[in-house]
């Protein structure tokens, strides 16, 4: 009864932990990835992705019909 009981526990906590991982902290661990790639390289500093409010910003413009 004992095992079950934190069995139960142990997945309900696990399966809350999933909730925590968002759009943001995806992007910005892209993000810090490519930053972290571009060290010793010739690339010109800024070229990266822009910060997740920029981004948000530009994606939530509505393309122009042409």
């Amino acid at each position: 009864m004992m095992f079950k009981l934190f069995l139960a526990l142990t997945l309900l906590t696990g399966l809350a932990g999933c909730g925590l991982t968002s759009p943001q902290a995806v992007y910005e661990g892209i993000r810090a990835q490519e930053k972290a790639n571009a060290v010793g390289t010739n690339a010109p500093p800024n070229q990266g992705l822009p910060r997740y409010d920029q981004y948000e910003k530009e994606r939530s413009v509505r393309p122009e019909t042409r």
